[in-house]
C-alpha cells in the first residue's frame, strides 16, 4: 500500500492566472474612453463679427463718456449736420474711435427713432443748432423694421341665428275670427212664418229619408 508522501505532488503554474490577468489588462486599455461632446468652435468669421460688435460698442460708450451731453444711450437726439468734423477738430478722440462710434450711435434704432420732423438737431455742447428736414424723417423711417402685426383676435361666433328676418304674422286674433264666420244661412231674408214654414218642411224631408 503506497503511502500519502510517496504520491507524486503536482504545482500549478501560475502562468495561466497571470496571462488572463494581463488579457484583461489590454481589453480594458484597448476600450475607447467616451468623452462629452466638443462644441464646436466659432469659425473665424463669427470671430471678426463678434469682435467687431465689441469694438462699436466700445467706440460709442466712449463717445457717450467723453460728450454726456450730447451721446445718450437712454435719450437719443438728433446730431448737427457735420458734427464728425467738430468732433475730430477737438481732437479728444482718434479719427478711427469716432468714425467707427458715430456709424454704430446714428444706426441704432432709438437715434433713427428721434429723426422725426422739425425735431432739434444738438451739437457738442448739447445746443440746438439745425433741425431734421421731413425728406431726413422720412428717410430715418425706411431704416426702422417694420411693426409688428397685431395677432388676430378670435373668431367670433356666427351671428345668422340671431340676425334672422321674423316672419310676418297675423295675430292670433286675425286668425280666430277668419275661423268664427258663419256661412249663410237659407233663411236670411224671410220673415218668421216663413221661416217656421222652412224648418218644417225640412223636418219632413229628413222623416221621409
Amino acid at each position: 500500500m503506497t503511502s500519502t508522501s510517496e504520491l507524486p505532488t503536482t504545482e500549478i503554474s501560475p502562468a495561466p492566472a497571470q496571462a488572463a490577468l494581463s488579457e484583461t489588462a489590454k481589453s480594458t486599455v484597448s476600450e475607447p474612453i467616451t468623452t462629452e461632446p466638443v462644441t464646436p468652435e466659432l469659425t473665424a468669421a463669427e470671430r471678426k463679427k463678434a469682435k467687431s460688435r465689441a469694438a462699436n460698442r466700445a467706440a460709442v460708450e466712449l463717445l457717450s463718456e467723453t460728450y454726456p451731453q450730447t451721446f445718450s444711450f437712454a435719450q437719443p437726439r438728433p446730431l448737427k449736420i457735420g458734427i464728425q468734423e467738430d468732433l475730430v477738430a477737438d481732437g479728444k478722440l482718434s479719427q478711427t474711435k469716432i468714425k467707427r462710434g458715430l456709424a454704430s450711435y446714428v444706426r441704432a434704432f432709438g437715434y433713427l427713432k428721434s429723426q422725426t420732423d422739425a425735431a432739434p438737431r444738438i451739437n457738442l455742447l448739447g445746443e440746438a443748432e439745425g433741425a431734421v428736414t421731413a425728406d431726413e424723417a422720412a428717410h430715418a423711417i425706411t431704416k426702422l423694421p417694420p411693426p409688428r402685426k397685431p395677432r388676430p383676435s378670435a373668431k367670433k361666433r356666427p351671428t345668422q341665428a340671431h340676425n334672422k328676418p321674423k316672419q310676418n304674422t297675423q295675430p292670433k286674433g286675425h286668425k280666430a275670427e277668419a275661423k268664427i264666420e258663419k256661412a249663410p244661412s237659407p233663411f236670411d231674408g224671410l220673415n218668421e212664418g216663413q221661416r217656421m214654414a222652412s224648418k218644417l218642411d225640412l223636418l219632413l224631408n229628413k222623416n221621409k229619408h
